[in-house]
């Protein structure tokens, strides 16, 4: 079941989203494709299939080792980070620990830790409505990478606008990852995992960076799928008419 959004001093948001039939799931806004993002994800999963054939065939076991440290270090960024910490404000974290979340969350690159979370408290505030980012009434495809596709609507937009978050733009650690995100997030997700390989163990270029490319393709696609296969598949023992589902 969908938790309440919560303003940044932990009270729950007032559900516009329920309270405007403009933004029922029933009148579906027209969707604006973004070429360039398409091609983008292409790119990206043609290199991770790639990456996975040389890992069958050449890549060394150290290299395929630091990806697996790779990956979970990245999906700590994401769900003690981005998601628990950061969205949901679930618990306290000291300085050095929320350093070292952002560090590992920019291993995920899954845009900054700063809008993800901004994204995911608009998902909990206008869950499966034309509110939400990744809006599982558009189906699938759409609710697992197409809303990343595709322009988002102006009523998302609205209520990115209307989300409490002061609280992120306020932390000092997720402004400097917002500020130095492309040199910062690209050195930690492509630049070290491909020269640690080359120069520690003589991995060839062509290996350790389609490797890494693999590991980032899982890791984005470990995160797409609680947006679409955990409002897919499941069972619901609160409220049978909602999308999202309880998982073992």
């Amino acid at each position: 079941m969908v938790p309440y959004a919560t303003t940044a001093d932990g009270h729950p948001e007032k559900d516009e989203c329920f309270e405007d039939n403009e933004i029922k799931s029933n009148s579906l806004p027209k969707l604006e494709i973004l070429y360039f993002n398409v091609m983008t994800f292409t790119f990206l999963h043609l290199s991770a299939l790639y990456g996975l054939y040389l890992g069958f065939t050449s890549v060394k076991w150290a290299t395929i080792g630091l990806g697996i440290i790779f990956y979970f270090f990245a999906e700590i960024g994401i769900t003690a980070g981005a998601h628990r910490l950061w969205s949901h404000r679930s618990y306290k974290a000291k300085l050095p620990l929320e350093i070292l979340l952002m560090v590992f969350n920019s291993m995920a690159f899954q845009n900054t830790a700063l809008s993800w979370a901004r994204d995911h408290r608009v998902h909990h505030k206008c869950p499966d409505t034309n509110g939400d980012p990744h809006n599982a009434n558009r189906g699938f495809f759409y609710s697992h990478v197409g809303w990343l596709m595709t322009k988002k609507s102006d009523e998302v937009i609205k209520q990115g606008k209307l989300c409490d978050v002061a609280d992120l733009y306020s932390n000092p650690v997720l402004r400097f990852q917002k500020k130095y995100a492309v040199p910062f997030i690209g050195t930690l997700c492509f630049v070290l995992p491909t020269l640690i390989p080359m120069y520690f163990w003589g991995e060839t270029l062509n290996n350790a960076w389609h490797f890494n490319m693999f590991r980032y393709v899982i890791n984005l696609n470990a995160t797409f799928c609680v947006n679409s296969v955990v409002h897919k598949w499941g069972y619901k023992p609160y409220d049978k008419n909602i999308c999202p589902t309880q998982n073992v």
